[in-house]
């Protein structure tokens, strides 16, 4: 069979090559005249040969083409050939039937000729018919190469100047699409914008358009190039096998265009806009923060960081460019978020409480009246807002005032004269809050926002280390002494040790000689040190100087007044203190004076009064 296939491909070549169709008839005829008109394997390959066409049919071929109705044709050429045949065979059975009686009076001679006839006849026949398939095949066969020839040539035309079918580019399809065409799809499709844009810090945009500097891409030349290599004389088989084809994208502009440009749109564009730092202000009902103020001008020394930061984008092919991050700008030092923590602790304020402990009370400080003292550094924000301290000096003066029992009258019940006022004079007993520490301590724990409960600072004599507190488990709001005290009247020069109420010791003793310099000053004192085999040594104006040593020293006071034996003495009490008496300190007997330093304990107070 593929000599037959061979043969008829020959026919068609020499239709196309300008052989005439009766030459091709006949050297199909003579190709043709060993093979039978029945032969089936030659339908088989008719058929196939006319359904690889019609594939086509609807598109470009004529609609009377022989070649797409070939295999319907050779059926009806079939069936008008065997109709003949057998109206032939139904007119000799019936002229057999007709002449019957006939035939029986011929001889045997004459059946013999007759038989020759018939296969003579049959032989003929058989020769029409393979006659007839020739010449049926011969004009069906220059039919469709004339027509195959057109249909050809047709479809090939409509393909002209555009690409074939199943065609695509970066994915695109451009499926008969012109190569302008087909670019403005690819361009579409692969999202390059036709402008560049630039977002400033302020958040206003700018639009270059890519025209506008010299913009050249390689698109349009790779469409152009895709659409040369393609072979359209294929065109028939493009409908079965896909082209893809890819490439990237790639384009240069000039540089000077682009920096003109964004000098003149960026650069120079607009009226420079100085930077403010965002800083907090107060409201009705809490802070604010007050966002800053985000310049446009650009530092005259780093222009050319902003077209490299440009370029830098568009080489990535990026071309919207937010330049917010570009350090160009003459930008804030403080900015929003910056101050995000100091409002919240600020707002937090309202709820925040500073409470100071008096051991028998309480003061809470509240935040809302601490809002008031916040002022805040503009200039500065990041340094945060300050406490007023003026007003925080006059809230704790104010509990210096109420809660201060140094310095103050008391009144006491004593032991010979019953009920009395007790200046302070030259005692050092009593609570004494230290204003300027105590001051600073507010202020730090309102800067630091949070809730707390303290002591106030007692104030400490920084030349003797003693500090102004009491014993805390006798503090009342009333009184600061006690049951548990020293008492010494310095007329009747006597001494008194009271424990929980209860007289537990007593005895005469000599003070201070009554002059100016070696008085014994009255007052409320507290025994804070002890010290034994100590040497008191001093001096006076007059030059009289001293160095005495005492076993048992009990000092209570700042300045050199205590409590300690003098075994010089040959008697104590009386008057003895008015030629005899000390520098100012109470001179005990010495079972006395070891008494108090074995028996009263630090912190006790010692009254003293004239």
């Amino acid at each position: 069979m593929s000599e037959r296939n061979d043969n008829i491909q020959n026919a068609q070549h020499g239709v196309k090559g300008g052989m005439s169709k009766e030459e091709m008839a006949r050297k199909i005829a003579g190709n043709l005249s060993s093979y039978s008109a029945d032969d089936v394997q030659y339908r088989e390959d008719a058929r196939r040969r006319a359904a690889v066409h019609t594939e086509f049919a609807g598109e470009c071929a004529p609609v009377n083409n022989p070649y797409l109705n070939f295999s319907n044709e050779r059926r009806q050429g079939s069936s008008s050939g065997r109709p003949a045949g057998g109206r032939s065979s139904k007119s000799g059975k019936s002229s057999k039937s007709g002449k019957s009686a006939g035939s029986r009076k011929k001889s045997s001679s004459a059946k013999g000729g007759s038989k020759n006839a018939r296969k003579k006849k049959k032989k003929k026949n058989k020769q029409r018919r393979v006659l007839s398939a020739v010449i049926t095949l011969t004009v069906m066969l220059a039919a469709v190469g004339g027509g195959g020839a057109f249909w050809y040539t047709h479809g090939k035309a409509k393909y002209d100047g555009v690409f074939l079918d199943n065609t695509f580019i970066n994915g695109t399809e451009v499926s008969r699409k012109t190569p302008k065409e087909a670019a403005e799809l690819v361009k579409q499709d692969s999202d390059m914008p036709d402008v560049i844009t630039l977002t400033r810090p302020d958040g206003s945009d700018v639009r270059i358009p890519l025209s506008d500097i010299g913009l050249k891409d390689n698109l349009q030349s790779s469409v152009d190039n895709f659409y040369k290599e393609q072979n359209h004389s294929q065109w028939f088989t493009a409908k079965s096998q896909k082209s893809e084809y890819s490439f990237k994208l790639d384009f240069s502009y000039d540089e000077k265009k682009l920096d003109k440009e964004i000098n003149r749109r960026i650069v120079e564009g607009q009226a420079s806009v100085e930077p403010e730092d965002a800083y907090i202000q107060r409201t009705g009902d809490g802070f604010e923060i007050v966002p800053e103020v985000v310049g446009n001008g650009i530092d005259e020394d780093k222009v050319q960081v902003l077209y490299d930061y440009i370029d830098g984008f568009l080489e990535r092919g990026e071309y919207s460019i937010n330049l917010s991050n570009c350090n160009c700008y003459d930008t804030p030092n403080v900015r929003s978020s910056d101050l995000k923590e100091q409002l919240n602790q600020l707002n937090s304020l309202y709820d925040t409480e500073f409470t100071f402990d008096f051991i028998y009370t309480t003061e809470t400080l509240s935040g809302s009246q601490v809002i008031d003292w916040i002022t805040f550094e503009n200039d500065n924000p990041l340094d945060g807002y300050t406490v007023d301290k003026k007003k925080a000096m006059a809230y704790v003066e104010e509990l210096a005032d109420k809660y201060d029992t140094y310095g103050k009258d008391r009144t006491f019940n004593s032991t010979s004269r019953g009920k009395m006022t007790i200046e302070q004079g030259e005692g050092d007993y009593g609570w004494w809050i230290d204003q300027k520490k105590t001051c600073n301590l507010l202020v730090d724990l309102i800067e630091d926002g949070v809730s707390v409960t303290t002591e106030p600072y007692y104030y400490t004599n920084p030349d003797s280390q003693y500090t102004y507190t009491c014993n805390p488990k006798v503090r009342t709001a009333d009184d600061d002494i006690g049951d548990t005290y020293c008492e010494v009247d310095l007329k009747k020069q006597h001494f008194w040790y009271y424990k929980k109420g209860k007289l537990e010791y007593e005895c005469d003793i000599v003070s201070g000689k009554p002059t100016p310099e070696r008085n014994t000053p009255g007052g409320v004192y507290k025994l804070w040190y002890k010290e034994l085999n100590k040497v008191l040594s001093g001096s006076t104006s007059a030059g009289e100087t001293w160095s005495t040593p005492v076993t048992f020293w009990n000092n209570i006071s700042t300045f050199g007044v205590g409590l300690h034996d003098a075994t010089w003495h040959t008697s104590f009490g009386g008057s003895r203190y008015v030629n005899y008496g000390s520098h100012g300190c109470i001179n005990m007997p010495y079972d006395a004076a070891k008494f108090v330093y074995d028996n009263v304990e630090l912190n006790t107070p010692v009254i003293m009064y004239w």
